[in-house]
């Protein structure tokens, strides 16, 4: 099966160099002290993002969110730097990947060889969410989520 091969070593470095860029994007600006586990999961968070596994970065982005959110003290685990509406698409995004509803399933055979550009633009819009949430005074937050690199 295609998708199970491991991506073509210059598609990992782009994929490499755009999150990284992000990220360094987002450094910039500081960060107050980020969970143990939330540093944790971006490591693999970055692994399973350049490996293309779309479905498992925004799994992997909402955790990421939550457990910052009550780094921060947030009652309804929304971080600083995060938007309401951002967090709400993820939240939702993730319920449905995890919690599946068999008469209409959030991610499909199809969408594994049919739109994984569209899975890719989620994964990067969650990603964009992640880095928001670890670095919450950066204010780049709009042109990570839409794929441009900061």
């Amino acid at each position: 099966m295609e998708h199970l091969d491991p991506p073509d070593p210059i598609q990992w470095d782009e994929r490499r160099l755009w999150f990284e860029a992000c990220e360094a994007a987002y450094a910039r600006a500081g960060a107050p002290a980020p969970s143990e586990q939330a540093c944790a999961l971006m490591i693999d968070l970055q692994a399973t993002f350049c490996a293309g596994a779309w479905a498992a970065c925004v799994i992997l982005a909402a955790a990421i969110v939550e457990s910052q959110g009550r780094e921060a003290g947030s009652r309804v685990a929304v971080p600083p730097g995060v938007e309401r509406g951002d967090a709400r698409w993820l939240r939702a995004l993730r319920n449905r990947l995890v919690h599946e509803n068999r008469e209409s399933p959030a991610f499909t055979i199809d969408d594994q060889w049919m739109r994984r550009d569209r899975w890719e633009r989620h994964a990067r819009r969650a990603v964009g969410i992640a880095l928001a949430a670890l670095y919450p005074g950066a204010g780049i937050h709009a042109a990570a989520r839409d794929g441009a690199v900061p």
